[in-house]
């Protein structure tokens, strides 16, 4: 019903898809400090000043802040899984969460989806997770879980593309440095993951057609892809988080 009732109110109104999804927009009037004072008054509620500049409403874990600072942060910001907005422009420690990362990386498909199975980047950090435990410093398993966390906000970006965007690197270099401090890392990825990340491309050419720059890749991991759905992988890479929590490896 509830999903009946949005549909109705965007036809009759107007559509806010883009503004409910990727926040406020440039054109917006009414700014959220000129409601703080109607909402800390008590005279209207955070969630209806949130609708009157285009925000979806709090989830309950979220507080009064954000309204305030929706105008002082850098960029728009997007919807994670967990219904929380962020902005990937601006991160904060306090927003990244682990479950919006395994999600968005269970759905996003390693080399741009030229493969000729569904394989994803959270199956690929699941794989490079346990292979550092189990053949690295364990300490650096963590690190390799979440290598690609960045990507849950934006997106994988294919090597041969991302040489080239030199803004996207310093915009994922940024994002690194706050999921690294969310979680305990260190801002300088270890020397093992770098090795892993490129080494586990060996392993990972049985999922595409057979072509002469494979070649170079003669030094696999020895890890074998499952090809897990979304679902399955999502769930791996949880699991193998609170593994690491209770080595006391993960923060």
């Amino acid at each position: 019903m509830r999903y009946w009732d949005s549909v109705a109110r965007r036809y009759v109104e107007h559509d806010t898809t883009a503004q409910e999804t990727f926040g406020p927009l440039e054109e917006h009037t009414i700014r959220p400090l000129d409601l703080e004072a109607e909402v800390r008054s008590g005279r209207m509620t955070v969630n209806r000043a949130r609708r009157l500049i285009g925000l979806d409403p709090f989830p309950s874990n979220d507080n009064l802040r954000t309204v305030a600072d929706a105008t002082k942060r850098k960029g728009d910001t997007l919807q994670t899984f967990s219904a929380r907005l962020f902005w990937p422009l601006d991160a904060r420690q306090d927003e990244v969460h682990i479950e919006d990362v395994a999600h968005s990386l269970s759905l996003q498909c390693r080399f741009a989806g030229h493969c000729k199975q569904f394989y994803s980047v959270a199956e690929h950090s699941v794989l490079i997770a346990n292979w550092i435990w189990w053949h690295g410093p364990a300490a650096d398993a963590l690190c390799g879980l979440l290598h690609d966390a960045t990507e849950a906000y934006l997106v994988d970006m294919p090597r041969p593309v991302k040489r080239s965007l030199p803004e996207y690197q310093r915009h994922e270099a940024a994002l690194w440095k706050v999921i690294a401090a969310r979680f305990g890392l260190p801002e300088v990825m270890p020397d093992v993951v770098h090795e892993a990340d490129n080494r586990i491309i060996g392993d990972e050419l049985v999922n595409m057609r057979p072509m002469a720059w494979h070649a170079k890749h003669n030094d696999p991991l020895g890890v074998e892809l499952q090809f897990w759905s979304p679902e399955q992988a999502e769930d791996a890479f949880l699991k193998t988080y609170v593994m690491l929590q209770k080595m006391g490896v993960a923060g």
